[in-house]
């Protein structure tokens, strides 16, 4: 995440799911923040804002700050945070630049650890990575890793009562999104995680939200459900899809 991608049609999807999946629990959010890069024009998706009778009405809270933030350019994730109620959020930065670059990957399970004490009593974990899940060939050491969250990442925070949310921006992986996220998922089953499904948004860019379950199972069951509410909400922009490997489980 980048302060300069606020206010974008991905933060208001973003918003909106976390809204509802979260709604009456305990939500952490790991911003995963990089400092704004000045080379592209990422980020650049807000004139939904200025089309009310199209967008507003999917949650015409976040639709109205959001709005607001884009009027003003206040580009900071702290003005997301009003309105994720009941969340407890990290807005650190990923130590991705220290010198030298072998003290990174140290660096990063510290500040991993530090977010894991700060979401203990929480219900749900989002992460927010740039890019989402690495790519193959990307390491811990690399600069541009803090663009990214790795399986063991995700491993070192979570918490068997914790149910995760974890951010992919669709790529242009041979064989489409499609294939692409039933990649991810098998890659995060092998790593041990359950996987739930995945949140498919697709307004402008097209990314996806991995849900990972919890030990609890009414609680995975009542996620799922949260998941299929928000993809009837927001029917033709997002849709979802429940892992072929848990409802044979189910």
């Amino acid at each position: 995440m980048q302060n300069r991608y606020v206010g974008d049609i991905g933060d208001y999807v973003k918003v909106a799911i976390l809204r509802q999946l979260a709604a009456g629990k305990r939500l952490g959010v790991a911003w995963w923040l990089v400092p704004d890069e000045g080379h592209n024009n990422d980020g650049g998706h807000r004139e939904y804002s200025r089309r009310p009778t199209e967008w507003r009405h999917f949650d015409p809270e976040p639709f109205d700050e959001l709005s607001r933030i884009n009027q003003q350019r206040e580009r900071t994730v702290a003005a997301l945070e009003l309105h994720i109620p009941n969340a407890v959020c990290v807005r650190t930065y990923v130590p991705c630049q220290i010198q030298p670059w072998s003290q990174r990957p140290t660096a990063r399970r510290d500040w991993l650890q530090n977010m894991k004490l700060q979401f203990k009593k929480c219900d749900l974990v989002f992460q927010d990575p740039d890019n989402g899940i690495a790519p193959n060939g990307l390491k811990s050491t690399h600069k541009r890793a803090g663009k990214s969250v790795f399986i063991n990442d995700i491993k070192e925070l979570k918490e068997s009562n914790q149910a995760m949310v974890i951010y992919h921006h669709h790529s242009m992986r041979k064989g489409g999104h499609d294939a692409e996220r039933r990649y991810l998922a098998g890659q995060l089953n092998e790593g041990g995680f359950l996987v739930l499904g995945a949140l498919r948004a697709k307004p402008w860019s097209p990314r996806a939200f991995f849900i990972l379950g919890a030990d609890d199972r009414l609680w995975n069951d009542e996620l799922c459900n949260r998941a299929q509410r928000i993809s009837e909400t927001w029917a033709g922009h997002i849709d979802w899809h429940p892992d072929e490997s848990f409802r044979v489980t189910a």
